[in-house]
Parts: C-alpha cells; sequence; structure tokens
C-alpha cells in the first residue's frame, strides 16, 4: 500500500513541529521536511495557506493542510489519506 505525501513545514525550535516528526518517526511514515529557520521563502506559503497566519508546524498530507494538528487529527488525516490510495 503506498504512503501519502507528507510535507512538514516547521521549525527546530518549535516543540509542536518535534512532536509531529516524532510521531511520524515513531510510525514510519515518510516525509519532506523544510525548515522555515534554514529558508525564510517558506513564510510566505505557509501563510497563504493558513489565512495570512505563519503557524507551525504546518503539513500538507497529500492535498489536504493540517495547522497544528493535534495527535489524533494526524493519525485520522493519514488513515483517510492511506485508504484513498
Amino acid at each position: 500500500m503506498k504512503q501519502p505525501n507528507v510535507t512538514v513545514y516547521g521549525s527546530q525550535t518549535c516543540g509542536d513541529t518535534l512532536r509531529v516528526r516524532a510521531y511520524l518517526d515513531l510510525h514510519q511514515i515518510p516525509y519532506e521536511y523544510k525548515d522555515v529557520s534554514d529558508d525564510p521563502s517558506y513564510d510566505d506559503y505557509i501563510a497563504a495557506l493558513n489565512g495570512g497566519k505563519r503557524v507551525l508546524p504546518t503539513l500538507r498530507i497529500d492535498n489536504q493542510t493540517l495547522i497544528n494538528p493535534s495527535d489524533q487529527e494526524l493519525e485520522s488525516v493519514l488513515a483517510q489519506a492511506t485508504e484513498a490510495r
């Protein structure tokens, strides 16, 4: 079964980003990580996804945007995306 496409936009200094990445790592879900501290150009992209606000972490799972999701929300969206594949 194919995994969904997951991109995490966050920062190494953000506790919620670290939590989301730890969740994905624990469940062996591959993802691409974009650190806004390394590339500030991601700020505009994140703001466009979040109604003008820079909220970390922001995730793109296939074509869905999650803004600082709880572990339960992340689990649910990943399950739905995996089933859709």
